[in-house]
C-alpha cells in the first residue's frame, strides 16, 4: 500500500506526462487503470504502457526509467486500494461549469474519465461474455455516458453571455451528485464480482 498522498502521486504522475508527453491526460490514464484494476482479466500493468505511448518512452538513464515506472506504480497500487469500500474512487475534481465554454472542457474531462474507465474494464470483450450482474454494472457507466452526450448540445449556448440555462445547471449539479456514487459502486461491485470468478459467462 502506497504511503504517498493522491496529490503527491497526479504530481509525479503530471511530470512524467510533461517529459513523455502521450494523447491522454492524467484523469484518463487513472481512470482507464482503475477500470483495468477490476477487468475482468489479470494483465501486466507494465504491458499497459503500450496503449498510452505508440512506443516506450525514450529514457535518457536508469535513473529516469525508474521515476517513471515508480510515479506509475504507485498510482497503480493507490488505485487498487479503491477497490476496498472504505476507499471510494472518486472521479477527478471539477467545478460545476455556467458557461458553453466551462461546459466544454467538464464534458471533455468526464466524458474522457468515463469512457476510459469503461474502455479500461472491458478491454475489447463484448457484453454477451459478461455475466448479467457484470452487465447491470457496465450499464451504470452507460448511463453516465448518456447523460454527457446529452449534455453536449448545451455546449454552444444561443446568447452572448454564453450563459448556461439555470436548468442545465441543475441538471449538472444532480449528475455531479451521482457520479461519483455510481462509479464508485461499478469499482467496488466489479472487484467483488472479479473476486469471485463471477466476471464472464
Amino acid at each position: 500500500m502506497t504511503t504517498l498522498s493522491d496529490t503527491a502521486i497526479r504530481e509525479q504522475v503530471e511530470n512524467q506526462l510533461a517529459l513523455y508527453p502521450c494523447t491522454y491526460d492524467f484523469a484518463a490514464i487513472r481512470a482507464f487503470l482503475m477500470g483495468e484494476t477490476v477487468a475482468p482479466a489479470e494483465i501486466n500493468p507494465v504491458a499497459l504502457f503500450t496503449i498510452f505511448w505508440e512506443e516506450q518512452p525514450a529514457f535518457a538513464d536508469k535513473a529516469a526509467s525508474q521515476t517513471f515506472y515508480g510515479a506509475f506504480t504507485a498510482l497503480w497500487h493507490r488505485l487498487g486500494e479503491h477497490t476496498k469500500k472504505k476507499s471510494p474512487f472518486r472521479l477527478t475534481r471539477l467545478d460545476v461549469p455556467t458557461t458553453g465554454a466551462q461546459l466544454e472542457h467538464y464534458l471533455n474531462v468526464r466524458g474522457g474519465e468515463i469512457n476510459s474507465l469503461h474502455a479500461g474494464f472491458l478491454q475489447g470483450k463484448d457484453s454477451s461474455e459478461l455475466t448479467d450482474e457484470a452487465c447491470g454494472l457496465v450499464a451504470i457507466l452507460s448511463a453516465c455516458s448518456f447523460v454527457i452526450q446529452r449534455l453536449w448540445g448545451e455546449v454552444y449556448v444561443d446568447s452572448e453571455s454564453d450563459q448556461l440555462d439555470k436548468d442545465v445547471v441543475n441538471q449538472i449539479k444532480r449528475f455531479e451528485s451521482n457520479v461519483n456514487k455510481d462509479v464508485a459502486n461499478f469499482v467496488w461491485k466489479t472487484a467483488r464480482l472479479q473476486q469471485a470468478g463471477r466476471i464472464l459467462r
